[in-house]
Formats: C-alpha cells, structure tokens, sequence
C-alpha cells in the first residue's frame, strides 16, 4: 500500500484473521506503524442471526489518505436480494456475505465528492447467484449514487471474465465503463497488459493463473491509465511471495 502509493484502495476478502474482529488489530495497527497516512473502512458483513455477529467473513475493505479526503458517508449492503442488512434471508447461507461496501469522499482540496464502491460476487462457478449479485449491485449503485450525481468506482472480485454471459448481460453495458476495456478500445492499453491480462496468482510465488476476474469499472471520470501490479515482497522468512491470491489492479482517474 505504502509503495503503491494511492490514493483510495480497495481491500476483497478480508477476515478476522487480518483485520481483528472488532477491526481493531492486523493491518488497521501495521498501517499506523508504518505512518502511512492512510484511514480505513471495513464492515462485518456476517449474517445477525449467527453467533458470530460482528465478524469479518471476507468483508470488503476500503483505505483512503486522511490528508486528502474526508469521508462523509459509508455504508455495507448485501447482494443477496435484500439490502438492509437485518433482513438478509438465512436460506442464502453463503451467498448472504457476498456485499458491497461503499463510501462518500469528499477532496480537502477542492470541495469536490465521489463514491468508490468495492465488491465481491459469486463467480462462474454459480452463474445464476452471480447474476442475482451483478443485478442487486448495479441496482445499490444507482440508487445510491446517480441520484446524488457525483462520479463514482465501483472495484471488485467479480470472478468471472469478460466474455461470461453475466458481464456481457449485466455489466459490460453498464453505465460504468470496465476501466480495462475502455482503454484497450482506444487504444490506451499498455501492450503489456493486452498481452497479459491476468490478475490473480497465489500467495507461493508460483506461476500466476489466467484470466481477469477482478474488475475496475468508473463513472463520470477520465480514465488515464490502467497497470496490474505483479511485483513480490518478502515473507517473514524473506521468500519471496506474491502478498495476496489478487495483484493489486491500479488505475489514475482525474475529475
């Protein structure tokens, strides 16, 4: 995060075991240690009817430098089929975690406002959930945002590639353009990137896996560049390892 060096993050998949349960430990502390600079936002997306209420069961993250933006507004909701988290129907089970976590920014600098969105759906592996995720998304993020007009991201594990029925049905034509496939459009696309789009590997350091499951997509704001970072850092042992089964997906984006 530090290295990176952006501005807002997204964080999928976090659990206890990273962020504490009353996310107050992990890498909330590490972040402090390291004088980063940088606030952080994560919500228990567990069901209330379990005992374990309160807890991070792959919640959806976000981090964000406090000398540049102020958060104004913040909210989970789940992609189940019900949005106010006391309703979440018990039957979903696994499905009921998959939320998205959002966030109302506003620059220190220049007053203005944005909304940055991380999510995280059921994949190929469950086509009809995942469909029922995409359309509960889009319809959180029209409610939420257009109405208030201010440009938006929506960033996410959505584990399904780009020529899945479900993206081509329910986001490609989105009015949030696929960061990635806006640029290669025009042109834009590192060739780098365009011959290799993928973004997930695992934590061994071994040979990364194909594809692009993982998503940046945007609203209102002009789209500069678009890198998948596939670097290494050492372990405790100093082995070096990828830091997470994701590379981080980075893009710059200008008002």
């Amino acid at each position: 995060l530090v290295e990176a060096d952006c501005d807002v993050v997204g964080l999928l998949d976090v659990c206890d075991s990273i962020a504490g349960k009353a996310g107050n430990s992990g890498l909330p502390d590490a972040l402090d240690a390291r004088n980063s600079g940088y606030s952080w936002l994560a919500l228990s997306n567990t069901r209330p009817s379990l005992p374990y209420e309160g807890a991070y069961n792959k919640t959806q993250a976000i981090i964000w430098k406090k000398d540049k933006y102020d958060c104004i507004d913040h909210g989970i909701n789940w992609l189940g089929g019900y949005f106010d988290k006391n309703r979440i129907q018990g039957e979903l089970k696994g499905d009921a975690t998959k939320s998205v976590t959002w966030a109302r920014f506003r620059e220190k600098s220049t007053g203005k406002e944005f909304y940055f969105m991380v999510a995280s759906t059921n994949g190929a592996s469950n086509e009809e959930l995942s469909r029922v995720n995409c359309e509960n998304l889009l319809k959180i993020a029209k409610e939420i945002i257009v109405t208030d007009g201010a440009p938006s991201v929506i960033a996410g594990s959505f584990n399904m590639q780009d020529d899945t029925p479900v993206y081509k049905d329910c986001l490609a034509y989105s009015q949030w353009n696929d960061v990635y496939a806006r640029l290669k459009e025009d042109s834009l696309l590192p060739s780098s990137e365009v011959s290799n789009k993928n973004t997930r590997n695992n934590t061994k350091g071994e040979k990364p896996s194909s594809g692009r499951p993982d998503y940046l997509f945007v609203n209102a704001f002009d789209i500069e560049t678009y890198t998948v970072v596939r670097d290494r850092y050492p372990s405790a042992d100093g082995t070096p390892v990828y830091p997470a089964y994701g590379f981080p997906v980075v893009s710059c984006l200008r008002f």
